[in-house]
């Protein structure tokens, strides 16, 4: 395992070298990025459905290490980290630290698994995040297209050979769905699912042939 990501105090964990201990922030209070102002709420997070999913993809393609931009309150997560194999890595990104309970002590207690949650932007966060190293990417953040586009063009390079993109919300938004059309006219394949409340899901792989 090329380990860590970040140089850290605690040899077993992935923490930037500047990230400090934030308490949550009160739900009525949120932290935007200059595209997105929203007050956060439930429906946010993704159906269960869609993290089972992903945890079946997991494992049927021994995936590794796994990025997820938009972690929120943490349902999807925990089926992530459920999925991934003793020895496994993953990375949580958000803007807002609003996990519930039982997905910090989930992210807490590893089971041989290198967890590390990071709070700050994704663009300037991935930025620093060694390339070509994620198996699996699932992004289900702020979709706003002067978001998404260049999140995914930092994004991109940290993806490893082989691996894939997955994207929520691509059938009921606009600028989401956009980014799948932009992605397969440079070379991605491409599919996308429905999803239990119609709001779709996307697989993005890229043709290295």
């Amino acid at each position: 395992m090329n380990l860590p990501l970040y140089e850290s105090q605690n040899k077993n964990t992935l923490m930037l070298n500047d990230k400090k201990k934030v308490g949550r922030p009160k739900k009525e209070v949120i932290v935007t990025t200059p595209t997105f102002n929203e007050v956060a709420r439930h429906g946010w997070n993704s159906e269960d459905e869609v993290g089972k999913f992903i945890g079946s993809l997991i494992k049927m393609s021994r995936v590794m290490t796994v990025l997820e931009v938009g972690v929120f309150e943490g349902e999807t997560t925990k089926s992530i980290i459920e999925a991934l194999p003793n020895g496994g890595q993953y990375i949580g990104v958000d803007i807002n630290d609003y996990r519930v309970e039982d997905t910090k002590a989930m992210m807490e207690n590893t089971n041989g698994k290198v967890i590390e949650f990071v709070l700050g932007t994704s663009i300037n966060k991935c930025a620093k995040m060694m390339p070509n190293h994620f198996d699996l990417i699932f992004v289900d953040g702020d979709h706003s297209w002067d978001n998404i586009l260049p999140e995914f063009k930092v994004l991109e390079r940290l993806l490893s050979r082989g691996g894939v993109f997955v994207y929520h919300d691509t059938i009921h938004l606009d600028d989401p769905r956009h980014l799948v059309e932009y992605a397969k006219a440079f070379g991605y394949n491409t599919v996308t699912l429905n999803t239990p409340e119609g709001r779709g899901l996307s697989i993005l792989h890229r043709n290295f042939a």
